[in-house]
Order: structure tokens, then C-alpha cells, then sequence
């Protein structure tokens, strides 16, 4: 007799929880746009972009027409085009919710317009001639032209001046150009993955000085006080005080606001549990860039640095804190890939889960699982036998070891027979 009240163990947010999911929604939009080598022609873009980007290159005399609802291009790339005009029609955001109201004939209706968000951007080299406009109710709202010489850009060392990368958006009402820094003149100062443009710096240093004051009061809490005749100092230390959560991400990640991050994290959660819902609906393939673009998401939080640092010392050793477990959507983007037969790609993301967190024991396992599927059997089953340490009862665990084990000692037979 079996017990049926016994469940199999699940994971936070793990793609393979036997758990209810809403049902299946159709993602409807192309991934991404590119524009290459057009001329005389104009583009006009109505439909959802699901990366939320479109990049133009090499194109002359071209209009390009982001318009409606649907139509989400938060960041555009232009490489040495001429005459080129970029138009925002009543566009969403990349950071826009829609608002759905209660008239069916309506669709969604946009609550924040590109522009609005501080990564609405365009980055442009190389770009000659160059207009952006933003429309409102079918008037123009805001309207600029650049190119990349009068901006200034010029050739250094084996850098061509059409090398010099710009970005335009919306800071104060208004839309302004600006020179993106190369990476050797930012000081230090991190902002994400998102180019930084000197303006931006001088904001970092800023708050990065307030902070260092901030922490220059608190030292105050310290007092060392002497008696009269020089003798043996007494010292006195002030009630420390619980440090709040806020403070210590202001300290250690100035580059990004408390409300940023979060926006950041809330973008990276929706993401994830769309890609959870296409898992459970068999849609493999679906799942893997939903993942990926969670990841590209995760990718903007300011400890992205550490995350990379981390995953290029392929050192395995205590958990990495982050500002989101990364290694929970690579160890799904794993289970993806091993339902494609891409093992591999699996080992890859069941391998930078273990790294990031080699207690998470779903990436452990499912890098045990890659490694048996590419023949690697006694690779298989170290991986194996760690995921089995950490959770000794699982028994799907239990059952994958024991079969590269099998397979292990076959492979070994046949070996010593030939």
C-alpha cells in the first residue's frame, strides 16, 4: 500500500514543483528588431518587442516609427547611419504597466511613456544627422537632433571617431545627448551593466560622499575619553543601533537606488514566473528566453560585478549573496535545455548554479544529470553524490546515482572485454 499523503519534495520557484499553475498565456511580439542597411524607407513599429529593443545600422535616410500600446522598445543601438529619425508615438516605457479598462473595445492603455523611465534610452556612434521626438495625442512633446561630430567625437589611438558611443534620453523633461564613458574612466563606480555618462558619475560620487559621511557620524558613536592626570583611557561606546536593510544597500551599492533595485527585481520575478509557466506547459523553448531575459535583467542590479567575478573563478565554496538567486532561474534554464537534449548549455547553467550556490541543491543535480546524459559517468556521479549530501532522502536523486553508477561499471565492463 502507498501512502498517499506523502508529497515529493518542491523548490522556491523551481520550474518542476508539482504544483497548480495558471494556465498557459501566448506571448505574442517579435524578439528582437534589427534594421540593417535600409534606405529611403520608413519603419514603423506597432507590435510588442519582447527584449524591448531594437538596434539600426548602416541605414540612410530612414524613419523609424515606435507607436501605440503595444509597442515596447525601451532601448535602441544606432552604428553609423545618416539622416535617421526616431519617433516615440504615444510609446510605453520599457517600464510600463498597462492598465486595461473596463470598456471591451479597449486595449491596454499606457500609464508610463518612453522617456519616463531613467533606461528609456538610445545609444548612437558613428550616427550623422540624427532626430528624436516623443509625441503626445499627436503632437510633438519633446524634439532634439545630434551627430556624432558636432558632438565632438573624435579619432584616439586605433579608435575611429565613429567608435564614440552617445546616448540620448530624457533627463528633466527634456531630451539631451550625452557621451557614454568608457569603462577605464568611471573611476571605479559601478552602475549596473548600463553605460555611464559623466553627468551620472558626478551623481555616484555624490552620493557615494554622502554615504561616507553618513558613515563618518557614526563613528562618533565611538568616544575616547582620558582621565585628568593622562592615565588609562576609558572608552565609552554609544547603543548600537539595528543597521535597517535600506542603508545597507545605499552603502555597499551606491550606484542604484533602493527603488531601483526593486523595480529591477520585480522586472526579473515577472519574467521568471512567465518562464515557470511556459515550463509547466511544455514549452521549452519559451521558457529558455523568458529565463534568459530574466537574467538579462538581473544583469542591470549593481552586484552584477561580484556575480561575474564570481562565476569566472569557477570556484566552488560559500553562497554568493546577491540581490537575486540568480542560480534559481539558471537551474531552470538547465531543466530547459535538458528537455531540448542541449546538455551541454545544461551542464553550463546546472555548473554557474552550483557556483553561485552550492547549497541550491536543483542545480547540483541538474548538472549531475547533464554530465550522466553527455556519457560522462563518473563526473555524474561526484555531482550526483554532492546533491545526495545535501539531501540524502531525495529519492529521485537516489535513483539518478544509482543508474550512473550502472552505467559507470557497463562502460567499465566493456572496456576490459575489449
Amino acid at each position: 500500500a502507498t501512502n498517499t499523503s506523502l508529497k515529493p519534495k518542491s523548490y522556491d520557484d523551481d520550474a518542476e514543483n508539482k504544483e497548480e499553475m495558471p494556465e498557459a498565456t501566448v506571448h505574442r511580439g517579435i524578439i528582437k528588431l534589427n534594421l540593417r542597411n535600409l534606405h529611403q524607407c520608413t519603419v514603423i513599429v506597432k507590435c510588442k518587442i519582447i527584449t524591448g529593443t531594437i538596434e539600426i545600422s548602416h541605414c540612410e535616410d530612414v524613419t523609424l516609427i515606435v507607436e501605440g500600446d503595444d509597442a515596447t522598445a525601451a532601448t535602441i543601438q544606432a552604428d553609423l547611419c545618416t539622416n535617421l529619425d526616431i519617433q516615440f508615438h504615444d510609446a510605453p516605457s520599457g517600464k510600463n504597466i498597462p492598465l486595461r479598462v473596463r470598456d471591451t473595445n479597449s486595449g491596454p492603455t499606457t500609464t508610463l511613456f518612453w522617456g519616463q523611465d531613467v533606461n528609456d534610452r538610445i545609444y548612437h556612434a558613428g550616427v550623422s544627422n540624427l532626430r528624436v521626438r516623443t509625441y503626445r495625442d499627436g503632437f510633438v512633446d519633446l524634439d532634439t537632433t545630434s551627430d556624432y561630430k558636432k558632438n565632438g567625437a573624435k579619432a584616439i589611438g586605433n579608435a575611429a571617431a565613429e567608435e564614440v558611443q552617445f546616448v540620448t534620453s530624457v533627463i528633466e523633461d527634456e531630451l539631451i545627448t550625452e557621451r557614454v564613458l568608457k569603462p577605464g574612466d568611471s573611476k571605479e563606480i559601478k552602475q549596473g551593466a548600463r553605460p555611464m555618462t559623466e553627468r551620472e558619475l558626478r551623481e555616484l560620487e555624490k552620493k557615494k560622499s554622502q554615504i561616507e559621511e553618513a558613515l563618518d557620524e557614526k563613528l562618533k558613536d565611538l568616544i575616547q575619553i582620558k582621565d585628568k592626570n593622562g592615565g588609562g583611557a576609558v572608552v565609552q561606546q554609544a547603543e548600537k543601533k539595528a543597521v535597517e536593510k535600506e542603508e545597507v544597500i545605499e552603502e555597499v551599492y551606491a550606484s542604484a537606488t533602493k527603488e531601483e533595485i526593486e523595480a529591477i527585481v520585480s522586472s526579473i520575478e515577472d519574467q521568471k514566473a512567465k518562464g515557470n509557466e511556459a515550463f509547466t506547459s511544455g514549452e521549452y523553448a519559451q521558457a529558455i528566453l523568458l529565463y534568459t531575459m530574466a537574467l538579462d535583467e538581473a544583469a542591470r542590479l549593481p552586484d552584477v560585478s561580484s556575480v561575474t567575478e564570481k562565476l569566472s573563478s569557477s570556484v566552488i565554496s560559500e553562497p554568493l549573496e546577491q540581490l537575486f538567486p540568480r542560480h534559481v532561474i539558471l537551474s531552470n534554464r538547465s531543466a530547459c535545455f535538458l528537455k531540448l537534449g542541449h546538455h551541454e548549455k545544461a551542464l553550463k547553467d546546472g555548473s554557474d548554479a552550483e557556483i553561485l550556490n552550492p547549497a541550491y541543491v536543483k542545480g547540483v543535480f541538474r548538472k549531475g544529470l547533464a554530465l550522466h546524459a553527455m556519457g560522462r559517468y563518473r563526473e555524474a556521479i561526484d555531482a550526483l553524490a554532492k546533491a545526495q549530501k545535501v539531501e540524502p532522502k531525495n529519492k529521485q536523486i537516489k535513483q539518478a546515482l544509482q543508474f550512473a553508477e550502472v552505467r559507470l561499471h557497463q562502460e567499465m565492463r566493456k572496456r576490459m572485454e575489449t
